[in-house]
């Protein structure tokens, strides 16, 4: 007699994940802007990037800002900020 194999879990082994909204993102996004000057560096987006599990920060950090930085200032300010929201959006990071 064949066994038949379950179903396999969309969940991952320790349990279900959401995934983040655009608005979670946005809210991430601006509590790492340390410097409180309204937009984000290089550095600050490295370290978001890393408290959002990405593998490779700096990488994810470069990537936002290039998809972002509309006036190649280096920065991504809050007009810009939908922008980097969307990037990360598609990524599909999860709360966990």
């Amino acid at each position: 007699m064949r066994k038949r194999n379950k179903p396999k879990s969309p969940c991952m082994p320790r349990g279900c994940f959401s995934r983040l909204t655009e608005e979670q993102l946005r809210e991430i996004f601006k509590k790492f802007d340390i410097s409180q000057d309204g937009r984000l560096s290089k550095e600050e987006l490295k370290q978001a990037f890393g408290d959002l599990g990405a593998a490779v920060p700096a990488y994810r950090a470069i990537r936002g800002l290039s998809q972002a930085d509309a006036n190649h200032d280096g920065f991504v300010d809050m007009e810009e900020l939908d922008e980097l929201v969307k990037y990360a959006y598609r990524l599909g990071y999860q709360v966990i």
